[in-house]
């Protein structure tokens, strides 16, 4: 079931490339996806030190590491704190 979930989440994110070169958006959208299923023995609980595999695939739209670092950034502020406005604004970024 794990294969057939990556397959179709990855078919996914191909429509998604997709869309961005449809509308030649290459240079104006940034995305970075990672999506990941756990591989773990689910009869117990992982514990601290034990190793969890990590079935993933990954997409990224990017420039440089500049941008990974802005992505990185956002995920990281809006996992903490979830006001996009505030989230934005002190990224420079308006969705006006």
């Amino acid at each position: 079931m794990d294969k057939e979930f990556i397959a179709e989440a990855y078919s996914l994110i191909v429509q998604i490339e997709e869309l961005i070169k449809k509308y030649d958006y290459e240079d104006r959208v940034m995305s970075s996806i990672l999506i990941g299923v756990i591989d773990a023995d689910l009869s117990s609980e992982p514990k601290d030190g034990d190793e969890v595999q990590l079935k993933s695939i990954f997409s990224y739209n990017l420039d440089s590491a500049e941008e990974l670092e802005m992505m990185k950034d956002i995920m990281t502020m809006q996992y903490q704190d979830p006001d996009i406005d505030e989230l934005l604004g002190d990224l420079g970024i308006s969705l006006n």
